[in-house]
């Protein structure tokens, strides 16, 4: 276990290994990102005022390449690449940013935030391709809402698989995934209150991480949207509020939260935690993992901006 302690930052809100994972970007809640090398745990960069006066919501690298995005309340998303000492703003959206995802060929942007809409974009001219919005009625044949989200969003995600296919979530309790091909919701779930990047998906299962005092983590069968199983994560706290869960391996899950404070990795099968990276964070705000080095990254809110990696 490696960890990096900053002070004056007013935490990490968002974290992102690169696509090699030889580097860590972090967002402070100053509106700094931050970038260290894996493997030294020394800074590389420090770049001031990514989004002056309001926390980095979201970063997010680029597939397959050194650069990244990152983005905030403010609506602005600015593209970062320290090799060619690039950093300039690429869009401008009305709207409180809380995350973006690019998809696997960085072909489509995707954004959502205070509104109940998910904005997809052109990743390469950044011009905007479409919307998804607004409730619109029922399917009764399906007896789900395949319709957009009611509430303010605070994850989306593209299918790790699929380049046309985004899911997003929220305060509404539904998680939602969009086909870009069709501008229309593929399928919906219903149930999980999502308040931080709470949702990840292997193959055709699904996690869900819930701002729920019990039961916050479960897993999903997508294609019969039913649900498998809720995950066992704690291990003596009164509490569970989860802000994130990612698949580490296709049986392993790990989440964190405010009343799950250190990261927990658990065994889908044997439905238990079997280990534990213990923090000084208060609130696990974030996380990130690369499966190809068997690393995970947790960071969030304590008495200093904390990051602290963990090798299994």
């Amino acid at each position: 276990v490696v960890s990096t302690q900053s002070t004056g930052v007013n935490g990490v809100y968002s974290c992102q290994l690169s696509s090699v994972s030889d580097h860590l970007a972090m967002g402070y809640g100053n509106g700094d990102v931050e970038v260290y090398d894996v493997e030294t745990g020394e800074q590389v960069s420090l770049i001031q005022n990514v989004c002056k006066n309001f926390p980095v919501t979201s970063i997010r690298y680029l597939n397959g390449k050194g650069s990244f995005l990152a983005t905030g309340p403010s609506g602005k998303v600015r593209l970062i690449d320290l090799s060619q000492e690039i950093s300039q703003w690429v869009l401008q959206e009305d709207n409180e940013i809380n995350c973006i995802d690019v998809n696997l060929d960085n072909t489509y942007l995707a954004s959502v935030g205070k509104k109940p809409d998910v904005y997809v974009y052109d990743a390469t001219t950044y011009k905007l391709v479409t919307v998804f919005e607004g409730p619109k009625g029922l399917d009764d044949s399906a007896e789900e809402v395949l319709s957009g989200h009611s509430q303010r969003l605070f994850v989306t995600k593209f299918d790790p698989m699929d380049k046309f296919t985004v899911m997003s979530a929220g305060w509404d309790s539904s998680i939602k995934l969009w086909d870009t091909r069709t501008n229309q919701v593929a399928w919906s779930i219903g149930g999980p209150k999502v308040c931080g990047e709470g949702i990840d998906k292997s193959g055709h299962y699904l996690v869900t991480a819930s701002w729920f005092v019990k039961d916050a983590l479960q897993l999903w069968d997508t294609r019969t949207r039913k649900l498998l199983s809720t995950l066992k994560c704690r291990t003596g706290e009164d509490t569970e509020f989860l802000y994130c869960g990612q698949f580490y391996t296709q049986d392993k899950v790990i989440c964190g939260g405010s009343g799950i404070a250190n990261a927990k990795l658990i065994d889908t099968v044997e439905n238990k935690v079997v280990d534990e990276l213990k923090t000084n964070l208060k609130v696990m705000q974030c996380l990130t993992l690369s499966r190809a080095k068997k690393m995970f990254v947790a960071a969030g809110l304590g008495d200093n901006a904390t990051c602290a990696v963990m090798t299994t």
